[in-house]
């Protein structure tokens, strides 16, 4: 049996009520008609309450199972209720559309008896937005959780970005010595056990890094001692082969002197590598760079070496501008590095017969080229030494702001000199 039937018409802005107020409020209505049980005073309490609320639908039942007063008029209500149309109605009162109240007139609402019972329906889309206190306070109880989860993660994730923007500041840090620095440690958790860690890491490179400066120290001062231990003997050495050599001796003992003497100057070379490495590499040897014309230092040099060249049947080929190469260079230093150059020519490239010097363009700058004829770098040498020559010349072009290209293959070598940058 259906009896969900409304008024067709409906307020373009429904009023909106609270589902709990109103059910306390036919309750209560109801419990006083008790006291009142006319139909006249029934009709009439009725009629108030619809004026007051208008989108409510009304009637009751007197105590002989009657159907009175309808606000409005409802069809399919049968006129006279058996207890099964009471019990089905009852079941139907409330659904997914419709809000329903049954309120017995009698004292106790809500057990059968009295005058009968009277029913009050409503349209589930004026309760819609309609909001218990429970409800509101439900809702603003959430609201502060979730405020206060809010600002608890805030707080904690605030303090976890602080502690690793700290652990990532120690890391970029650096001390005098290039080491990251120390850290200050936090609580005992993930994050502080990185920290103690990194720390760790910290004290084993700094102890490291003593440990090499301590050997670099003992490294420097052995260098320094045996180079001028060595010169004493060579001194003296030098000054007895000097002495044997007016002395009337056969071919091979003159030639073995010419031997003894030869490896006694390499000797000498090679001591005067190892004083200017140990300066170069601790930042002692001085420097004064001046606006020079390298030419003039190339050909001071070549000068230099021409008898020498000359003696080993080189072909000089020397092809110099007339104008200045002006460099920004240290006229001693530069000049130890042509020589450097030349030696390791005259020694390991004789057999090309060819030595060139000129100038050419390289990487956009007029370059100085030093060239041979040997069979290059690559080439098995029995005199071949560690390289501690290139190495120094090496430092030496660094600290001027000169580049060293070396081209080298078994028709020969190029090596090509050029500032780092354009000269101003």
């Amino acid at each position: 049996m259906n009896y969900l039937l409304f008024p067709e018409k409906k307020l373009e802005q429904p009023q909106l009520y609270n589902s709990v107020d109103l059910e306390e409020m036919w309750h209560n209505e109801a419990r006083e008609l008790a006291h009142q049980p006319q139909p006249e005073t029934i009709d009439a309490k009725l009629k108030e309450i619809k004026a007051k609320y208008p989108e409510v639908s009304l009637f009751w039942v007197d105590g002989e199972e009657r159907t009175r007063l309808q606000l409005p008029k409802q069809a399919n209500l049968p006129a006279n209720w058996s207890t099964e149309d009471a019990i089905s109605y009852m079941k139907t009162a409330s659904n997914n559309n419709t809000f329903g109240v049954v309120a017995f007139i009698s004292e106790k609402t809500d057990e059968p008896g009295g005058e009968g019972f009277m029913v009050l329906r409503i349209s589930r889309e004026y309760l819609r937005r309609g909001s218990s206190p429970d409800a509101s306070f439900y809702g603003f109880f959430m609201f502060c959780m979730l405020v206060i989860f809010i600002l608890l993660s805030y707080l904690f994730f605030r303090n976890i970005r602080k502690r690793l923007l700290n652990l990532e500041s120690g890391m970029t840090r650096t001390n005098k010595n290039g080491l990251p620095v120390r850290i200050a440690q936090g609580r005992a958790d993930e994050i502080g056990r990185l920290e103690q860690a990194f720390n760790h890491m910290v004290d084993k490179l700094e102890l490291g890094k003593q440990r090499e400066q301590e050997e670099e120290k003992l490294r420097k001062n052995l260098i320094n001692n045996l180079s001028h231990d060595l010169r004493t003997p060579l001194t003296v050495l030098s000054g007895h082969i000097y002495t044997l050599e007016k002395e009337p001796l056969s071919s091979e003992a003159h030639e073995s002197l010419r031997l003894m003497k030869t490896k006694m100057n390499d000797l000498d070379h090679l001591i005067d590598h190892l004083l200017s490495y140990n300066l170069l590499s601790s930042g002692r040897y001085a420097m004064s760079l001046k606006q020079q014309d390298v030419l003039r230092i190339v050909r001071v040099s070549a000068a230099a070496w021409y008898p020498i060249w000359e003696k080993s049947e080189l072909e000089v080929d020397i092809e110099l501008p007339e104008e200045p190469l002006i460099w920004e260079v240290d006229e001693q230093a530069f000049r130890r590095v042509l020589d450097n150059l030349f030696q390791n020519l005259h020694r390991y490239a004789s057999s090309g017969k060819y030595v060139g010097i000129s100038t050419v363009l390289r990487n956009g700058q007029l370059a100085l080229l030093i060239a041979d004829h040997g069979p290059g770098f690559d080439a098995p040498t029995p005199s071949k030494g560690a390289g501690l020559g290139l190495t120094i010349v090496d430092l030496m072009m660094k600290q001027m702001k000169l580049m060293l290209e070396i081209d080298s293959s078994s028709e020969g070598t190029k090596i090509y000199i050029y500032p780092a940058s354009r000269i101003s």
